[in-house]
């Protein structure tokens, strides 16, 4: 890989570092290493990330941890409906402002924060979200007629949900990279628990990542070759604006950062059709995430990254990859079922049975629903209904199901 006068061998070890450390942080939490991956992509790139997702998935953890292992200072706050401005940019100096001056003391505040994590973000002020569009927009914070420059590489923002006021909606554009992080699935349950009881003895602290070693790989993803994919580009976001999807031409544009900063990662010094997946993040809406996954499923076949691999796949990951995955998953569990009905472990498979049809119902309606995965849901109801009714259930393969013409 060549890129402009630095060495092949400074750029390709300052990956290897950021996949091991990607590798020690993951290895702390369950199922969150796509979330730690478009953190750190945000970083590269210096944009914003947007996390939206219900209390206790997790999102704050994974945040805190990914800034305390950068060498960088750091700033966090949950903001409320009450927060002063002053206790994220500072208060006003009050010796200053005897000399008829108008200083914030900044020190230790967001204004000299290098990442910045700021949770519930949409409950801020006017007072609060203005000043806070001035520095993720151009990295200055004013106050009057104080202005000073801030170093902040990348402000991570954390929801519950996505703002339905068209004035916070526009805050939200701000943030280049939006992830929709859902609760750790059925299957991983028990993975979860292990996880939590270990982290509760303390975790091993995890080597600091430089802020140098950031700054260089940034420096290096501006000088990627874009030219072989302003066309594959462009022809991606007509196609999901042809859907209804608003994409503003800042983001578009915005979007290259990531495209660069991914092909960096790949290995690469020229971005190439397999780098284009980080447009899937683009999207502020989960329904048009998913939509726009599937309807790129041609465009973004070729994706792959071996540093931001899990992120690769939730961004390419459409209704009908979910589909085969669950239709999988659920057929597996059918199979798994304990030989005797005093078994114990009888009952936990009935409730992974429910779990699953649960699974299944939200993530298809009945117009929806594929006929194999209709097929593999008829059994799993067919045994549930047995269950219920006290009779002696059927063999649990879905080929036990009667055919189900397709709706």
């Amino acid at each position: 890989m060549q890129v402009s006068s630095e060495p092949d061998r400074v750029i390709a070890d300052a990956v290897t570092q950021v996949n091991a450390h990607l590798d020690a942080l993951s290895a702390q939490f369950v199922s969150r290493r796509a979330l730690l991956e478009l953190v750190m992509l945000g970083l590269i790139a210096r944009e914003h990330v947007l996390l939206i997702g219900p209390p206790g998935t997790g999102k704050s953890a994974a945040v805190q941890a990914i800034a305390a292992s950068v060498d960088a200072k750091s700033f966090e706050y949950l903001i409320g409906r009450f927060t002063e401005p002053s206790e994220l940019f500072g208060a006003l100096d009050l010796n200053a402002l005897k000399e008829g001056q108008i200083r914030p003391v900044t020190h230790g505040m967001l204004p000299e924060a290098d990442i910045a994590f700021l949770d519930e973000i949409f409950l801020g002020s006017t007072a609060i979200l203005n000043s806070l569009l001035k520095i993720l927009n151009e990295r200055t914070y004013r106050r009057g007629q104080y202005s000073m420059n801030v170093p902040l590489i990348s402000c991570v923002a954390a929801s519950n949900a996505m703002p339905e006021d068209t004035l916070l909606a526009a805050f939200a554009d701000r943030f280049l990279v939006t992830m929709f992080v859902d609760p750790v699935g059925e299957s991983q349950l028990t993975e979860l628990l292990r996880s939590g009881w270990q982290a509760a003895g303390g975790s091993d602290p995890v080597a600091p990542l430089g802020k140098g070693l950031i700054a260089g790989l940034h420096d290096a993803a501006l000088r990627t070759d874009m030219t072989g994919v302003y066309e594959a580009y462009a022809h991606i976001v007509r196609k999901i604006r042809l859907t209804g999807v608003i994409m503003s031409d800042r983001k578009i544009v915005k979007g290259q950062k990531l495209i660069a900063a991914a092909a960096l990662l790949r290995g690469s010094a020229v971005a190439g059709p397999e780098d284009l997946w980080p447009i899937t993040y683009l999207v502020q809406s989960k329904a048009q995430q998913e939509e726009v996954r599937e309807l790129l499923h041609a465009e973004l076949k070729d994706s792959r990254n071996p540093v931001l691999s899990n992120s690769v796949a939730h961004a390419t990951y459409g209704p009908t990859a979910h589909a085969a995955h669950l239709t999988e998953q659920a057929t597996l569990l059918l199979e798994s079922r304990p030989a005797l009905v005093t078994d114990p472990l009888h009952e936990i498979w009935l409730v992974r049975l429910e779990t699953m049809l649960t699974r299944i119902d939200a993530a298809f309606d009945a117009k929806t629903l594929p006929q194999q995965l209709r097929v593999v849901r008829a059994s799993l109801e067919t045994v549930l209904e047995a269950h219920s009714s006290g009779k002696a259930a059927p063999d649990a393969g879905p080929e036990a199901a009667a055919p189900i013409e397709a709706a």
